[in-house]
């Protein structure tokens, strides 16, 4: 395959494996410079594609969405707010305690907000029962709801999930498939008493928090400096606009230890070590701790006005009068 063919005619599944290393990747060499833009330009093709589905749901549940979003703010600023914490715990690396399971792989599926979720738990439940499970992300993409799935989805929302199921069971006994299926029961391997908001933009809580237990936050990964990070202390010039969950399992005096859902082949074995006191891509702007903080209940938030406002609400005419009709007809 020319290098010239890359990202063109079909091609860009091929270019993301080759900058990925996925099995499907052509022969190694092959395109590997074109094969990193064109990784960008499926990135962002597949946000475009899912732009639609992600802002109507977003707008139903009272989001904050981008065209460029694949995760959901969704009460975000609803959610209890932590006490903001004080002083300077020693370096912390929760991988090196055996409560960190190894790096995953999302593939073709936009759902790092729920791999960040489950791997909040898992850190969680290996902390309080010393016993560390690796637990079902397919779960939460097929049983969230509120428009999450493998278009983006909201922490939140899949933490609240977690809660009225009863718990979030094992991949095993819940395989993931990196597509959208159906709700299947299941039987709750672990739960968390609830979720709080680490102050905003407060690293110094985030350090604090974190020496406590795995945190999941938000990043942004857009810029092109992201996408071809491959070791050292990352000080990209990303911006604030949160395009990504992900888990912070350490830090030291310089940076952050943040596990990625993309395999083990970007990054620095999957993770990318980012640069503090600086509030690098937004990572303290959205970070969630399990605490003993009840999560808001669902709330259902129309627009007041403009044509959004009035398509919903000609729809939501027509469902009522369906009802009706129905009852009737019945």
């Amino acid at each position: 395959m020319p290098c010239s063919d890359c990202g063109q005619r079909g091609t860009l599944k091929q270019a993301w494996a080759v900058h990925f290393g996925e099995p499907d990747a052509p022969a190694k060499g092959q395109c590997k410079a074109a094969g990193r833009s064109a990784a960008l330009a499926l990135h962002g093709a597949a946000l475009k594609a899912g732009a639609i589905k992600l802002f109507i749901a977003g707008l139903l549940a009272g989001a904050a969405v981008s065209a460029q979003a694949v995760v959901f703010t969704t009460d975000y600023d609803r959610i209890t707010v932590l006490p903001a914490l004080t002083g300077d715990p020693g370096d912390q690396d929760w991988r090196v305690h055996g409560v960190v399971t190894p790096v995953k792989n999302e593939g073709s599926c936009d759902a790092s907000w729920a791999f960040a979720v489950e791997e909040l738990l898992e850190g969680y439940h290996a902390i309080q029962a010393h016993i560390l499970l690796s637990l079902s992300t397919q779960e939460l993409v097929d049983c969230t709801g509120f428009g999450s799935g493998c278009g983006g989805g909201s922490p939140i929302a899949a933490l609240r999930t977690v809660i009225s199921r009863g718990g979030l069971t094992t991949a095993a006994d819940y395989p993931y498939t990196a597509r959208d299926g159906t709700c299947k029961a299941s039987i709750g391997a672990v739960t968390i008493p609830g979720a709080g908001r680490v102050p905003p933009g407060d690293e110094v809580s985030l350090q604090n928090y974190v020496s406590l237990g795995p945190v999941l936050a938000l990043v942004d990964d857009q810029d092109a400096s992201f996408a071809m990070y491959r070791g050292g202390t990352y000080t990209g010039s990303c911006g604030t606009n949160p395009t990504r969950a992900v888990l912070i399992v350490g830090y030291s005096t310089d940076y952050w230890i943040v596990k990625n859902s993309i395999g083990t082949a970007w990054g620095a074995q999957g993770y990318i070590y980012m640069a503090r006191h600086r509030n690098l891509c937004g990572i303290a702007n959205y970070a969630l701790a399990v605490s003993n903080d009840p999560l808001p209940p669902v709330a259902i938030t129309i627009p007041t006005s403009g044509p959004w406002a009035d398509a919903l609400l000609l729809l939501s005419l027509a469902a009522v009068g369906f009802l009706r009709l129905r009852r009737q007809i019945g």
